[in-house]
């Protein structure tokens, strides 16, 4: 065929391939497209161009409904602690598929971007190696990875997002709103990683992953790769799962071509992730699994970022070394489970360990390491013929040690313990099938110690202990008869002891500052519904604590003052799928809220929440085509709205302008038959922006923080399963 050929008349003859000439025909002319003479706009139209008149042509052709996790399927979650239905859960849930998940990670494999994709009431990411801003409904979450712990609540260190390589994991549950049912951090939900499972009925499987990333703006420097091989099986009583990832990722360049400054950036990095799994069932009612995750993630950049001037210039990376290997050296993760059923009790009991490094570029690291256990039952009574009742009880326990220390080995922190143990029960009643209502409570005892401090001038804080109680409950019921219309109403508390090591670090005693766990009060009231080809889902939360905790920057940076002051935060979230016809999906995600704080402790709520804690407007959106039976294309955007509410002389930390952004990407991939050749384009318009998160933090702290969004980046991938 002539090379020369036009987009329209190459379009004319490929519906005569043989699909595999057909679909390497169609990677090899998209990065054609892509890479031809003329702007970066030009190039990108001609792709689009070329993707819409085939989407026409083939449209026609009545393939099958594409998949997407939008359509509110009715989806079996663990992170409640039982299996169950989502439509047995009267708070919002969100599931994040394993489909969706390696599809999202084709766009932008960092966490916390897929996050921000799927989860309405998550803070938009921060495109860097930290979440210290990141909320979920406003307030902190816990992250956990198959249940076991990752945050770091007593000196938050800002990784927990980015705690595993999403390469081992298989998908996310997040439990929206504050939850009784966890521990210390769990005010503004959970964030539960399930890593990949083992596959059954067969000896041996094979998945191999690898993928090749470039800015298409400007190219140098940013060539990134990565490998993953999964390796899983089944044989009698065994099952087994061995997965490895080895990543490299170029330069991050913006829209306008410059590099990014590499100050907690995610280039030049490397990533290494390492998940065996081994299971053995001892009969049909008792199996003992063991898992171990070991992940690493450090940059090591041949570029030093300078400082950026808020609302006029950028923090850029020029050529230079900091000799500091910012990110996190490892996170190692283990944990044995024991699953049985004892007459009509179910037990789950894991006995956990994890060990976390996080680096500080800037001057500093974290360690912290939990052990701890976690022992949960469940019996069900049957209460007549439609009538059911399952209680929900054990108890944790939990040793967390975390200290923060700078490049030397000095203590910048008292070393930090915590030790809880919690027993909690949980009960669910379902109602002539229609019904479903939980109730139940936690009690927490907490023992809390840290130890001495020398400053560095000279001044020594000595160490200091103190215990604290903590019980919270929670209440729901959901309706479910009517499938277009499935009402939901609940109230849940859950609490967090603040990031007392931030304000520790300043020399400040233990007995100065008032750690008691803050309890915060969750209202929500919802409905999610399928009617013909919708399906949806609305909720409206509620939250309020008496002692919302803020941290004001004072005398120089690095220094932070504890502010406790009565805080409410309210929101509404929304979902919709579409099914349009039977190749083509429309789906959406919004996110709003907002609060308000009682600076003066009257009952008066004067003051607006910052910008740290409140997110700006969310909405997502996406459109899944199904092409042919073997090719699929998505077309998703997520739009950051503007949030400017204090005035210039209120202007501070978290306090400045927030600048709105609106984002594309496309996703295309084409099967021939073990083989997935995927394509996709993060910022697909190349826009220019600067994340939340920059503007937040940007403006103080000398502009370090004041960094641009990454521009448009190009992926090209194959997935190969033996």
């Amino acid at each position: 065929m002539d090379r020369e050929l036009g987009t329209n008349e190459r379009c004319k003859y490929i519906k005569y391939f043989p699909d595999p000439i057909y679909s390497l025909y169609l990677f090899q002319l998209a990065l054609r497209l892509i890479n031809q003479d003329g702007t970066y706009m030009k190039r990108i139209l001609s792709l689009l161009v070329f993707i819409v008149y085939h989407v026409s042509v083939q449209g026609q052709s009545g393939a099958r409904l594409t998949d997407t996790t939008n359509k509110l399927n009715e989806i079996i979650v663990t992170a409640s602690r039982v299996a169950e239905s989502i439509h047995e859960v009267p708070s919002t849930v969100t599931v994040i598929s394993r489909t969706e998940v390696e599809k999202q990670s084709q766009i932008n494999n960092n966490l916390p971007n897929i996050l921000m994709q799927k989860v309405p009431g998550i803070s938009p990411s921060e495109e860097s190696q930290n979440n210290f801003i990141g909320k979920l409904r406003g307030r902190s979450f816990l992250v956990l990875i198959d249940g076991i712990p990752q945050s770091t609540p007593l000196r938050n260190g800002g990784r927990d997002l980015r705690s595993i390589d999403v390469s081992a994991i298989d998908h996310i549950e997040v439990i929206n709103g504050a939850s009784a049912m966890y521990g210390n951090g769990a005010a503004g939900g959970i964030i539960n990683y399930i890593t990949k499972k083992p596959a059954q009925n067969k000896p041996f499987t094979s998945t191999t992953y690898l993928n090749n990333s470039m800015n298409l703006a400007n190219a140098g420097k940013t060539y990134g790769y990565n490998l993953a091989q999964v390796f899983s099986g089944s044989k009698d009583k065994f099952d087994y799962l061995v997965q490895g990832k080895i990543a490299r990722s170029g330069v991050i360049r913006s829209a306008d071509g410059q590099v990014v400054s590499p100050f907690y950036g995610l280039g030049e990095t490397n990533s290494y992730n390492a998940l065996a799994k081994v299971g053995y069932n001892f009969n049909a009612s008792n199996r003992l699994e063991v898992m171990g995750n070991y992940y690493s993630s450090v940059q090591n950049s041949q570029y030093i970022g300078t400082t950026g001037k808020f609302g006029i210039s950028p923090a850029i990376g020029v050529p230079g070394d900091t000799a500091i290997r910012g990110g996190t050296p490892y996170n190692k993760t283990f944990n044995i489970k024991y699953l049985g059923d004892w007459g009509k009790t179910a037990a789950n009991i894991s006995f956990y360990y994890d060990d976390m490094n996080t680096v500080f570029e800037a001057y500093n690291q974290v360690y912290s390491d939990h052990w701890g256990a976690r022992l949960n039952f469940n019996t069900p009574f049957a209460l007549g013929k439609r009538n059911r009742l399952t209680l929900i009880y054990g108890m944790d326990f939990l040793k967390d040690h975390t200290v923060q220390k700078d490049m030397a080995d000095k203590l910048i922190t008292p070393s930090m313990n915590m030790t809880s143990i919690a027993p909690y029960l949980q009960s669910k009643f379902n109602i002539a099938d229609d019904w479903i209502v939980k109730g139940g409570l936690r009690y927490e005892h907490i023992g809390f110690a840290v130890g001495d401090l020398t400053r560095s001038n000279g001044q020594t804080t000595k160490g200091a202990a103190d215990k604290y109680n903590a019980l919270v409950f929670n209440l729901g019921a959901r309706y479910n008869k009517l499938s277009f219309l499935q009402p939901f109403i609940s109230y849940s508390q859950g609490y967090s002891i603040g990031d007392v090591g931030l304000v520790l670090r300043n020399g400040v005693p233990l007995t100065a500052i008032n750690a008691e766990p803050v309890l915060v009060e969750n209202y929500e009231l919802g409905f999610s519904g399928r009617k013909g080809i919708i399906n949806y889902q609305l909720t409206g939360y509620y939250s309020f604590s008496k002692k919302g905790t803020t941290y004001t920057e004072v005398g120089g940076a690095g220094n932070y003052e504890l502010i406790q002051v009565p805080q409410k935060i309210y929101g509404i979230e929304a979902e919709l799928g579409i099914k349009v016809t039977r190749w083509l999906d429309l789906g959406g995600v919004l996110g709003y809220m907002d609060g308000r704080q009682d600076t003066k402790n009257t009952g008066s709520f004067d003051g607006k929440l910052d910008n740290s804690v409140i997110s700006p407007l969310k909405i997502n959106a996406n459109a899944n085509v199904k092409l042919t039976d073997n090719w699929s294309l998505m077309l998703q955007m997520v739009s950051i709205g503007s949030r400017d509410v204090f005035t210039s002389q209120e202007y501070n930390y978290g306090k400045y302008p927030v600048t709105g952004y609106r984002i594309f990407d496309l996703y295309t991939s084409y099967k021939i038959k073990n083989i997935l050749f995927r394509f996709s384009v993060n910022n697909l318009f190349n826009t220019n922006y600067y994340p939340v998160h920059a503007e937040v933090r940007g403006a103080t702290n000398d502009g370090r923080y004041y960094v641009k969004g990454s521009g448009a980046v190009a992926n090209l991938g194959v997935v190969v399963k033996l």
